[in-house]
């Protein structure tokens, strides 16, 4: 009888990343320019974004939930394009309505957002269906892509404007469907028919099964710090790049750039991670120290081109950080609910990092300008560093008992 042979879905999901942070990267990146273009100042920006996090808050358990109960997360992210498009459309026609806009921002987010946790838990629980999967090296393809898609649409949009703002999103995630469609199904563990007792955890019992873990809590206490660490940078880099004589391209340069550095380390990642020479604890510690150097570097050096050095710094370390955090939450999972346990400490994490951040960020680069911004990114990078060392011995080498048993 001949061999049944493993397929393969590194190349399906790369693409499908690809993609995803392409047209996240038209949403995400530029969303502070479009609001600024609409006449918003700082803090309103901050309030903005903060809402269209709050919506990503708001639905990421809801998607977690039912792609380990209902649905596989392949048809739960196809519908979901579909409602992104049509959001598209609407926002494309109504353009000329402020507060329309505004709204549909704010209903997209909470669509798309969660794509990207989503699919990091897809990813980590397909690894049974094929060994060969590296989550790193799958990350690699969303940041080339948003790469090639941050330089490209900053020269567009300061050329011919923001008109096709939407459409480029609604695009870029339709580009998305061919390669979801070539990606497994994997088991609805929290499914009645698939569980030993036939009973399922519902949404209550799901959250007080993460509640009641102390090292989940832990990883989500680094994991929050983190990203406000670096936040009050990432979210206001176009005030800040203006603020040194740069312009919208500048701004769409320097992401560029970042995302290129990325994606390199993220392959380089991958290879360590293939031949066993990158432990959690060296991943993650290194993602902390490397988070410091951003900021150093932009308070100490004047001028634009701190900016881009600053900016590949920071990657090298989003690089790490995106690897073990998604790492600790895999190990500290329930098998029950794993798409739920993952996607919800990875969303937890940024949106109340982000939004902590963008709030504080927003008001103090009113009063303070945007230097500010750079003194509050390097405060609390230093802070996380010292929190990593009071959890060191909880989170990582408690995996390491329970992965030698």
């Amino acid at each position: 009888m001949a061999k049944l042979q493993t397929r393969h879905y590194s190349a399906a999901f790369l693409s499908a990343y690809f993609f995803y942070y392409a047209g996240y990267c038209v949403f995400s990146s530029y969303i502070v320019s479009y609001l600024t273009q609409l006449g918003y100042n700082a803090s309103l920006c901050g309030a903005i974004t903060s809402l269209t996090l709050m919506a990503n808050l708001l639905m990421e358990p809801v998607g977690g939930y039912l792609t380990d109960t209902f649905l596989s997360t392949r048809r739960y992210l196809m519908l979901c394009i579909g409602a992104i498009v049509i959001l598209c459309l609407a926002g494309t026609f109504f353009s000329s309505i402020p507060s329309f806009c505004l709204s549909v921002l704010i209903l997209t987010a909470g669509i798309a957002y969660p794509f990207s946790q989503l699919m990091d838990a897809w990813v980590n629980c397909s690894r049974s269906l094929d060994p060969q999967l590296v989550y790193s090296r799958i990350r690699a393809g969303g940041s080339i892509g948003y790469a090639i898609t941050s330089v490209l649409t900053g020269y567009y949009f300061e050329r011919f404007g923001w008109g096709s703002y939407f459409l480029m999103q609604a695009a870029l995630f339709l580009l998305m469907v061919p390669f979801l469609c070539q990606l497994p199904h994997v088991e609805l563990r929290n499914h009645k028919a698939q569980t030993s007792d036939g009973h399922s955890l519902s949404p209550a019992e799901s959250f007080l099964t993460i509640l009641r873990d102390r090292t989940y809590i832990l990883c989500l206490l680094l994991c929050t710090v983190y990203w406000f660490s670096h936040r009050p940078i990432g979210s206001y880099l176009a005030l800040i790049v203006l603020d040194r004589a740069g312009d919208v391209g500048a701004v769409g340069s320097v992401c560029g750039l970042g995302a290129t550095v990325e994606f390199f380390s993220l392959l380089l990642l991958s290879c360590l991670q293939r031949r066993g020479r990158l432990p959690l604890w060296l991943c993650m510690t290194a993602a902390l120290l490397t988070n410091v150097l951003r900021p150093l570097c932009i308070s100490l050096l004047p001028g634009i081109w701190p900016l881009y050095l600053g900016q590949a710094m920071q990657s090298v370390s989003f690089a790490l950080f995106f690897v073990g955090s998604v790492e600790c939450f895999t190990r500290v999972a329930d098998a029950r609910i794993r798409s739920f346990c993952i996607s919800v400490g990875l969303t937890v994490s940024s949106v109340g990092g982000t939004i902590s951040a963008n709030l504080l960020g927003g008001w103090l680069c009113d009063l303070h300008g945007s230097s500010a911004l750079v003194s509050m990114s390097l405060v609390s990078s230093l802070i996380n560093c010292l929190l990593l060392l009071l959890c060191f011995k909880p989170i990582f080498l408690r995996d390491k008992r329970k992965l030698a048993q």
